[in-house]
């Protein structure tokens, strides 16, 4: 976790990381001028969900990365998602509620399986 402007925020595995150990990967990143607390406070940024296993199928996440404004808020529910392995569908049933940061975190998840519920675009 780095704290400037905007927050940087990075657990385990980056992409090519997790390519070398995983082979087949997929990534996912969320916009966060997507997401509703980031549209009030007015600020950007982005989540890149970083997923073993071939496109389309499930896996595990290895690798949450955030730049964006309060990405703090954001590191210890993706440290809980990597650390427990966790995939979409376990992550997808929790509550996030809206407008939230955390939302952003909910919807990312979701990015390399499929669309996210709010995005621009």
């Amino acid at each position: 976790m780095t704290y400037r402007d905007p927050e940087v925020a990075s657990v385990r595995l980056t992409e090519g990381q997790a390519r070398q150990r995983h082979g087949e990967i997929e990534t996912g990143t969320y916009d966060l001028g997507g997401n509703g607390r980031s549209q009030i406070l007015r600020t950007r940024g982005a989540i890149e969900l970083v997923k073993a296993g071939a496109k389309g199928t499930p896996g595990p996440v290895v690798g949450v990365h955030t730049v964006g404004s309060r990405s703090g808020e954001l590191v210890g529910e993706a440290q809980l998602i990597v650390g427990w392995e966790a995939q979409a569908g376990d992550v997808a049933p929790l509550v996030h509620a809206h407008p939230t940061q955390n939302e952003a975190l909910g919807e990312a998840v979701l990015a390399p399986s499929r669309a996210p519920r709010h995005a621009h675009g």
